[in-house]
């Protein structure tokens, strides 16, 4: 019988053999559902909770397989065409069109999860974890909008011996936090990505006061290192007057050392197979000398 009855996570993808997601060989399970939406989100798939479908219209060919994932599908959500048309909102994640599709057009997004499954699925690369100083990175999404399901997936993981990292956008309940999740991780990433409260609305869609409030409970506790973070988003983030405010703010606040993660492009080819509209575009990696101007600016003085 299971430990958990009734507990299940719901997640999009579980990366192996990472090495950008924290120190040592590391796996890192990415958790659906996430409190922002950012405009330049690079998981776009982990915006929501509930599970969903990516759709490659370039992909589809009607004449290979008849049309017969429309044959199986009940809810409305497949519709006839050249390529086919998808109504994402309909998806009731019934999975019989995915085996059905010779192109692989249509792929599932998410799944749902015990504490065991998952845990059996990571402990397999256990040995490279002790090996390496490696562990498990929890991103996202956002970890913590499935607080009670984590709380029993990192005990059991502590109980393997597993080192945890988290990711987090910043914005969640601490005290639940603080009783639930945070006795078991030995390491907090922790992105800040605007100063400015009316910035933050209008880019991210929701204030940053709980999140520069949790940032300095997390700083003050002693009991597990944070790590800062910014995203670069060209025309957002990457500002002189946003980066040369995040860094007086870091520096007031007795933290000297962040990272900067420059803006990847990869991501909004997804948006299009999510059937996601969104207005933010920018096509180009950012150049090592848009990088410098971006770490001269931090470390301005304002």
């Amino acid at each position: 019988m299971s430990k958990n009855p009734g507990i299940v996570g719901h997640i999009f993808d579980v990366k192996r053999d990472s090495g950008e997601d924290g120190p040592g060989i590391r796996t890192t399970v990415f958790f659906k559902g996430c409190p922002l939406s950012c405009v330049w989100c690079q998981n776009p798939e982990g915006i929501s909770v509930r599970p969903g479908l990516f759709f490659n219209a370039r992909a589809c060919r009607p004449e290979r397989c008849q049309l017969a994932c429309l044959s199986v599908c009940q809810t409305g959500c497949l519709q006839a065409g050249d390529p086919i048309r998808v109504e994402h909102p309909l998806c009731n994640r019934c999975d019989r069109c995915f085996s059905l599709c010779p192109e692989q057009a249509l792929r599932p997004v998410g799944e749902q999860v015990s504490v065991e499954t998952l845990v059996e699925r990571i402990v397999i690369d256990k040995p490279f974890f002790l090996s390496s100083g490696g562990g498990v990175t929890l991103s996202g999404g956002e970890p913590t909008r499935q607080m009670r399901f984590l709380h029993h997936f990192v005990q059991a993981l502590r109980a393997q011996g597993i080192s945890i990292a988290m990711e987090t956008c910043g914005l969640f309940d601490y005290d639940l936090f603080q009783k639930l999740v945070l006795p078991y991780l030995d390491l907090i990433y922790l992105d800040l990505k605007l100063l400015d409260d009316a910035e933050s609305r209008r880019y991210t869609g929701r204030s940053n006061r709980r999140i520069l409030n949790n940032f300095f409970r997390l700083i003050r506790q002693r009991s597990c290192p944070v790590k800062m973070r910014i995203p670069l988003i060209p025309g957002i983030t990457d500002s002189p007057e946003n980066l040369a405010g995040l860094g007086c703010f870091l520096r007031c606040h007795g933290v000297h050392n962040c990272s900067l993660l420059p803006y990847n492009p990869l991501g909004e080819e997804k948006y299009p197979e999510l059937g996601i509209t969104t207005l933010y575009r920018h096509h180009t990696f950012m150049q090592p000398e848009e990088i410098q101007r971006c770490v001269a600016s931090l470390y301005s003085v304002v």
